[in-house]
């Protein structure tokens, strides 16, 4: 139903853009018979709710069209796209994750330490600064002055990237791969790691805690085997809807480094009017979203006993 609906609020909200799509297809140059025979290819004759029962349809098969621009099929633009934006968020992600997780779990063990402190003023401040800011900072510096890594894109030009998963251990896509990277990643690192330094610091003051301190256990056994692992829950619940968001934000961050993605597709596709491109792209985005925190309460009832799916009696 949710899927339905945004596939729906995003067929009629193109159509209200200012702006005629037929100009990206038919050229006033062209003679009325052949505007006509353009209009009917590309379905732009029909009434808008035969287009809109069409475009359900198509969006159900699959079936989703050329692009007004380029011609291509939509289906195999996205292919290609979606794979760039899904490498780079699950970089980006799997830094955050991991890295929040780690220093929120060790400031809340040195609570009041200088660790503690500075990393907390750090996080704030990398999140107060939107990611085009830093994106910049980090080009300027780390690019233009210092020649540390490349400006943009996904290789350097000239060179052909590989295929697959060759591509992944292609010394030349990481090297890319860096600064959009850590740009999306310094920006969404305080919310996991403010998020599991409160959990632990609930963790720290429980009986059990106590009790293997009490055993003679080593702090980083306790800290990690029987504190961190308790503490994990709320960090996982969040991380969800913390990918969500990083999927909406990797349009700037895709513009900003020349990413080849879906984010860059689809400021292209929606300042050219390209209605198949952008409601495609914007609908696939909106249904990973759904799909990731759908899985991510599936997992969670897995992960945590006391919830059950069914709401039958425990």
């Amino acid at each position: 139903m949710t899927i339905f609906a945004v596939a729906t609020i995003l067929f009629f909200i193109f159509r209200v853009m200012p702006g005629d799509p037929t100009a990206q297809v038919i050229s006033p140059a062209l003679d009325e018979a052949a505007q006509t025979r353009l209009k009917e290819a590309f379905g732009l004759d029909k009434p808008l709710g035969v287009q809109y029962l069409l475009y359900m349809k198509n969006m159900l098969t699959l079936n989703w069209g050329r692009s007004y621009t380029t011609q291509h099929e939509v289906f195999g633009i996205l292919k290609y796209r979606f794979w760039n934006t899904i490498f780079l968020m699950g970089a980006a992600m799997s830094f955050t994750l991991v890295l929040g997780t780690g220093l929120g779990m060790l400031m809340a063990w040195k609570r009041g330490s200088a660790l503690d402190v500075g990393s907390t003023v750090t996080a704030l401040v990398l999140q107060s600064a939107p990611p085009f800011v830093t994106g910049i900072l980090f080009l300027m510096i780390l690019s233009y002055r210092l020649d540390l890594f490349p400006t943009g894109g996904m290789a350097t030009p000239g060179m052909r990237l590989a295929a697959g998963i060759q591509m992944l251990f292609s010394k030349d896509f990481l090297h890319h791969l860096v600064l959009p990277t850590i740009t999306t990643a310094f920006y969404y690192l305080a919310t996991p790691m403010l998020i599991m330094r409160d959990s632990m610091l609930e963790v720290i003051g429980s009986d059990y805690i106590e009790l293997a301190q009490a055993k003679g256990l080593s702090p980083n056994v306790v800290m990690i085997k029987h504190a961190a692992r308790n503490a994990l829950l709320p960090v996982f619940t969040v991380s969800s809807v913390l990918i969500g968001f990083a999927l909406g934000g990797q349009v700037i961050v895709e513009q900003v480094f020349s990413w080849p993605g879906m984010g860059q597709l689809m400021v292209e596709a929606a300042s050219s009017h390209d209605y198949p491109v952008a409601q495609a792209t914007f609908l696939l985005l909106a249904v990973l979203v759904i799909v990731l925190n759908l899985l991510s309460d599936i997992s969670y009832c897995y992960l945590d006993p006391r919830i059950s799916m069914g709401g039958g009696k425990n």
